[in-house]
């Protein structure tokens, strides 16, 4: 019965001819011959000058034979339907209580902002690099801001201290941070990122030229690193680019 079908099947494929420009072509042909065994044949379709898309049909005697599911393609079986777990994603953040120590105006629309992290000492040891950032959340708001450390390590580890530089925006949560006022309490995650690698300018005396770029609030990382000292007084040639919109927004100018 199989070796009858692929005779037949050879012979019906012979009859397909497609349009000269993409001759020779390869056509795979399923079709399943019982309910347990399925045969896949590829014949190449040789050019023939009058080959018609018209095949003969099956003989009766065969059709009558093959059960009325051998008759269906293989890629036309009904569609199983799959159950679509997601996994919920926690939160495994440390958060730890903090008050605000002073937040004082920096510049048009930004807020110089010191955190007492010095009952936190885990907090505080977790800043070892400047150009770090951290989490900050709000009591009663759900998304928390992430800001750059504006203060030096050595800060935090002698005075116990964060300092932040803290742009108001109409809306977010950072206008709400610069709302708040002394005694406040928010809530810090640990110091994360790889920060600035100062080591990679070292000796100065190999790298004598440093160019820094800032615009912005993105002076607050910056300012972290130039409190740190990378040998800036033995290096020839350390400059600092800071731009801003107009000198009412330019802070740290003092």
């Amino acid at each position: 019965m199989a070796h009858f079908m692929k005779r037949h099947l050879i012979s019906f494929c012979t009859t397909l001819a497609p349009p000269p420009s993409l001759l020779p072509a390869t056509v795979t042909i399923f079709y399943t011959l019982s309910q347990v065994t399925t045969e896949t044949m590829t014949v190449i379709i040789p050019s023939l000058p009058h080959a018609h898309l018209s095949a003969p049909p099956l003989p009766m005697s065969i059709l009558r034979r093959l059960p009325f599911h051998s008759l269906t393609p293989c890629h036309y079986r009904p569609r199983r339907r799959f159950a679509t777990l997601a996994a919920v994603r926690q939160d495994t953040t440390v958060w730890t209580p903090t008050p605000i120590s002073s937040i004082e105006t920096a510049a048009e629309s930004l807020f110089h902002i010191s955190i007492d992290v010095s009952s936190s000492p885990d907090l505080a040891a977790s800043h070892t690099l400047p150009g770090q950032y951290l989490q900050l959340r709000l009591p009663d708001v759900e998304k928390p801001s992430f800001l750059a450390i504006a203060s030096p390590p050595s800060l935090a580890a002698s005075s116990g201290a964060f300092e932040f530089l803290v742009k108001s925006v109409a809306g977010s949560t950072a206008e709400l941070l610069c709302g708040l006022k002394k005694g406040d309490v928010v809530e810090l995650s640990q110091a994360m990122g790889n920060g600035f690698n100062i080591d990679k300018i070292d000796p100065p005396e190999d790298y004598p030229t440093v160019l820094i770029f800032a615009t912005g609030s993105g002076i607050s990382p910056i300012r972290s690193l130039i409190e740190s000292g990378f040998g800036a007084d033995k290096r020839s040639d350390v400059r600092l680019y800071y731009g801003a919109r107009n000198l009412r927004r330019m802070a740290y100018q003092v």
